[in-house]
């Protein structure tokens, strides 16, 4: 195993997911403060924030987000959409999300995933936060979002997996990409090739724990623990050294939070 590197961050993973995995999250988030990691802890449900708020109160490090993804586009909407709102005016996040479009794993209509997005981009703007989205092949939708929507902050595509045009719109828009274990695959050159390509201010990296675990220990339960292999591979990529990689995502991160 690769020696730990600190001061590392994580933009996006999901500590309930790990949870319910039998990951223990409480060695991780100790182990994550003894190397001065941050990052954001990524909300998945309409009605969890306030028990993720209280379960992260000792780790200030680590900030939280809140959103409806795709996978609540089944039913219920409004009222998903108003227990989210609520859980919202009473606790703090940096961000609305993940939410987006998937048309990957088909949930829900078109119709209802595209519904949640808009009223959730709508909340993100009257809230004055920024938006981190999901895109699983759903780059021309997004491409047509960013052309009419204005938006309140800048934001993130999470483990981006999508083109150079829905790239190079967001970027042109403030938007950074963050990008996961995928980019460690070996089969992902076209990936590979645009994350090189980009503007490294616009980059930040993530696990998205506890999937996608980068190589090479691709097919264990991931967790924040495995980003070294991803920046190792992102400095790679990037022909820059790995403390160059650290400080610039560093950087990047903070100019997130900080807008």
């Amino acid at each position: 195993m690769q020696t730990m590197i600190p001061h590392l961050i994580d933009s996006h993973f999901h500590l309930r997911s790990m949870q319910r995995k039998g990951i223990d999250v409480e060695s991780i988030l100790a182990s994550m403060q003894e190397l001065s990691m941050e990052g954001i802890e990524i909300g998945l449900d309409c009605g969890d924030l306030a028990e993720r708020t209280a379960m992260l109160e000792p780790y200030p490090f680590i900030k939280l987000s809140a959103g409806i993804g795709p996978w609540g586009a089944q039913d219920s909407l409004d009222e998903q959409l108003a227990v989210l709102e609520n859980q919202l005016l009473k606790n703090e996040v940096v961000a609305i999300g993940e939410i987006g479009l998937d048309n990957y794993h088909k949930y829900g209509t078109v119709e209802n995933q595209q519904y949640l997005l808009a009223r959730q981009i709508e909340l993100a703007n009257r809230l004055g936060k920024p938006v981190i989205f999901h895109n699983r092949e759903a780059d021309s939708q997004f491409i047509s979002l960013l052309g009419r929507t204005t938006f309140a902050k800048r934001g993130i595509f999470h483990c981006y997996q999508g083109g150079g045009e829905l790239a190079r719109l967001a970027i042109e828009q403030g938007f950074y990409l963050s990008f996961a274990g995928p980019l460690t695959y070996k089969a992902n050159k076209g990936m590979q090739d645009l994350f090189a390509s980009l503007p490294i201010e616009h980059i930040l990296l993530e696990t998205d724990s506890p999937y996608l675990s980068p190589n090479p220990v691709r097919g264990k339960a991931n967790t924040p623990l495995f980003m070294h292999y991803i920046y190792a591979c992102a400095a790679q990529l990037r022909s820059i050294s790995l403390e160059a990689m650290v400080l610039q995502v560093r950087a990047n991160f903070h100019a997130f939070l900080d807008q």
